[in-house]
């Protein structure tokens, strides 16, 4: 459907720096006000589910559509920003070898409320306010750094420091809209969405049809503790001359992600355990308590019970996620020197957090897989992180011929002003969980069920390698002008580096509500767990003309 984000943007900013002896000191203001509007009509036009092709387009499942709520303006919202951020610096030099860089910042983020709230008294009762929004005023972030060069061949480098980061517009325009009243949603199905279909494509409901179910809402609400995100950051290095041109550095790097957000569904009962059973073996599943009359019933149902029953998934917006980043990044460079130069850098890492998130907003679609696996128990998905790559190299060659020195012109013109470079990149693969692709813990997300006994990004696509190189000739046309002609290859080997894999070790599951034990299911041959869905570009050349003037 239609949609339409259209920001008017007003920043006052203002630095003022003094030189005073061997002190350098800047302070500065720097306020942005972000006037939102946000139409996002979502399913207003309808959407037709079919059970198959030889069912469309005249026999539907079932048809949803959404409403203008009774409050509200419907699909618009208005998520407002103010961000104001004040700093000071002094970058005092101690001694002519020894600089020490001392500052601090403060930022603070205004979030416009949602003008309405969601009257429900249980929810009220409850301390879930959807008008609420966060008010996180002790932004403090202080920060440290200095260079030293004790011997003229060597640098020394290092600092620490805090950086408080924003609360994302996609975040706060979703609990403007999603808090249950403003707009509000419909599904028929049998003939109820055979009828919404007659006369002609597309169609749309002007109210609420026989046979229809108004389904129960997803709300979407900040947590009354919610702060700010932020990192600390932390490096130290040393760099040191070994030849003419060339250094070679050592620097290690560290950061730390503090109150992350993420989206988590507390509507939820405690879980319990249940028996798994695959390859001959029994494992241990958390699942949450389903509707059913009976024990079997229970067990075998895959609808959620819900502590608020008259609404679906209540996702909270809270900060309770965090990461961990420690790199080991070693460098040669060599300046540009007898027509040659190059950069090769080698990082060895760790990163692991448990799945933050600011993007979640929508669900039953992609945005489930964002979501932690078990929503009462986050610390369980502590592992790798999804951009965990522990040992990446780069080297990136220049080779230039600038003007070749010979007694004919011809020998001269033709070999003079040619550029060859490249880039080789080589890097271990990227991180996967092995999910089952159904509901197996029963928490009304079938996207995030890891297969039972195995951590989150347990395994690794195989390594990538990248080569992409150019060559350049350059065209003197007179003192100011010039001629480029570029050929360029990127993925110049044509090597199938993986992007993503099917990541379903098991197709299922199937229930037996007396022995109350779970049977997993194997995928189809046809997509076996690790293989390969998608690649990084394949090779591709470029031609370019570029004339500078």
């Amino acid at each position: 459907s239609p949609r339409e984000t259209t920001i008017n943007r007003a920043q006052l900013v203002n630095n003022v720096s003094r030189v005073s002896g061997r002190h350098v000191t800047k302070i500065g203001v720097d306020t942005v006000y972000d006037n939102v509007f946000n139409f996002f009509p979502g399913s207003f036009g309808g959407i037709y589910v079919f059970n198959n092709i030889n069912d469309f387009p005249n026999n539907p499942a079932t048809f949803t559509q959404r409403f203008a709520g009774p409050v509200g303006l419907g699909a618009t919202t208005k998520p407002n920003t103010v961000d104001f951020g004040v700093y000071a610096q002094d970058d005092w030099r101690v001694r002519p070898n020894l600089t020490l860089n001392l500052g601090v910042r403060y930022d603070y983020q205004q979030l416009a409320s949602p003008p309405f709230q969601n009257p429900d008294p249980v929810l009220l009762a409850a301390g879930l306010d959807t008008s609420r929004t966060p008010r996180d005023k002790n932004n403090v972030a202080p920060r440290f750094g200095f260079t030293s060069t004790p011997d003229g061949k060597s640098v020394i480098r290092g600092g620490y420091g805090i950086f408080y980061g924003r609360t994302t517009g996609i975040m706060l325009g979703t609990a403007h809209s999603g808090n249950g009243v403003q707009t509000t949603g419909i599904t028929v199905n049998g003939a109820a969405a055979i009828n919404a279909l007659t006369g002609g494509f597309p169609r749309t409901l002007t109210g609420l049809p026989p046979g229809a179910n108004t389904g129960r809402a997803d709300l979407f609400i900040f947590a009354d503790d919610y702060q700010q995100p932020y990192v600390q950051q932390g490096r130290l290095g040393y760099e040191r001359e070994v030849f003419g041109n060339t250094s070679i550095s050592a620097t290690y790097l560290f950061y730390k992600g503090v109150h992350l957000s993420r989206t988590r569904d507390i509507n939820l009962f405690a879980p319990a355990s249940a028996n798994a059973v695959f390859a001959g073996q029994t494992f241990t599943v958390t699942r949450f308590p389903a509707a059913g009359a009976t024990p079997a019933a229970q067990f075998t149902s895959t609808t959620p019970l819900r502590p608020f029953a008259n609404y679906n998934r209540i996702n909270l917006f809270e900060p309770t996620a965090n990461s961990r980043y420690d790199a080991l990044a070693i460098q040669a460079n060599r300046r540009f020197a007898n027509n040659f130069q190059f950069l090769a850098s080698y990082t060895f890492s760790r990163s692991k957090d448990d799945k933050p998130d600011q993007t979640a907003v929508v669900p039953g679609g992609g945005d489930d897989a964002k979501i932690v696996q078990n929503q009462l128990n986050i610390r369980e998905d502590y592992s790798r992180s999804d951009v965990d790559i522990p040992h990446r190299f780069v080297f990136s060659p220049i080779f230039e011929v600038r003007t070749i020195k010979s007694d004919n012109a011809f020998t001269r013109g033709l070999l003079s002003h040619w550029t060859v470079s490249g880039i080789a990149q080589l890097q271990s693969g990227f991180t996967y969980s092995a999910v089952v692709n159904a509901g197996l813990n029963r928490d009304g997300n079938s996207r995030n069920d890891r297969v039972p006994g195995t951590e989150r990004n347990a395994f690794r696509s195989p390594n990538v390698y990248i080569f992409d190189a150019r060559l350049q000739r350059a065209i003197p046309l007179g003192e100011a002008r010039r001629l480029r002609l570029i050929l360029e290859g990127f993925n110049l080997f044509n090597r199938s580096n993986i992007a993503t894999v099917n990541a379903n070790q098991f197709a299922g599951f199937s229930s037996n509500g007396t022995t109350q034990t779970i049977t997993l299911t194997a995928p189809a041959l046809s997509a076996p767990f690790g293989g390969p869905r998608t690649f990084i570009s394949s090779r591709e050349l470029q031609l370019a003309v570029k004339f500078d003037f």
